[in-house]
């Protein structure tokens, strides 16, 4: 496994609303308040992510985490009681269009504030006895295993392109990552999605192993 990385870029598919519907912080370096209890190979230590904020969202609770389940299937974009917290009908198309944006992304790609999902923004940056690239490496081949185990494919992973995660009583982890599904085939560009739970109390879970699909 390459520790370099494929860099890959991919358009967004709008340009970043506005004040209105988000604002910028970064936490660096700081516990998360649901992991506090967590054993010492988690304390003083935290990854690093970009995170977008809004009054106006709410947060939404994802179900228990099930093998080759997507937690944005079945979800309904539009919410009629949205309407109610813009002043005017701009405000809120540009809050509507960040909405759908978010969901069709799937928590790989850009920020979802609705699901408390946040880019990684240093993938060098060191975490436990590792940088972050490395761990993301280890979650994503977990899921590499499971789904060729599951399907009888020979998915290998090559390369760390992107992480995303979403805190709480665990970390679940939104991992993009070049593969190979033959030996000497071509790259194609996967994504795979886990959770890691708090104190390491139970081993990674594997939620999910795909190709990324062609963004529209």
């Amino acid at each position: 496994m390459s520790s370099d990385g494929v860099t890959t870029k991919r358009s967004s598919t709008e340009e970043e609303s506005d004040s209105s519907v988000s604002k910028k912080l970064k936490f660096e370096d700081v516990d998360d308040t649901n992991m506090e209890n967590e054993s010492d190979t988690y304390s003083g230590q935290a990854l690093s992510v970009e995170t977008e904020e809004d009054e106006r969202v709410v947060t939404l609770q994802d179900p228990e985490p099930e093998w080759d389940k997507d937690s944005f299937d079945g979800y309904e974009c539009y919410d009629p009681e949205d309407r109610k917290s813009f002043s005017n009908d701009e405000e809120y198309e540009k809050f509507r269009e960040f909405k759908i944006q978010a969901w069709k992304n799937r928590g790989f790609y850009e920020e979802d504030p609705f699901r408390s999902i946040f880019p990684l923004t240093d993938l060098e940056q060191r975490f436990r006895n590792m940088t972050t690239r490395e761990y993301l490496a280890d979650i994503a081949s977990l899921c590499v295993k499971k789904l060729n185990e599951e399907k009888g494919t020979t998915v290998e992973l090559v390369s760390i392109v992107r992480g995303n995660l979403k805190a709480g009583d665990g970390w679940k982890l939104y991992v993009t990552f070049m593969a190979r599904e033959y030996p000497d085939g071509p790259l194609v560009e996967y994504q795979a999605k886990a959770m890691d739970f708090a104190g390491g109390t139970e081993p990674p879970f594997p939620i999910l192993c795909r190709p990324a699909p062609t963004m529209s």
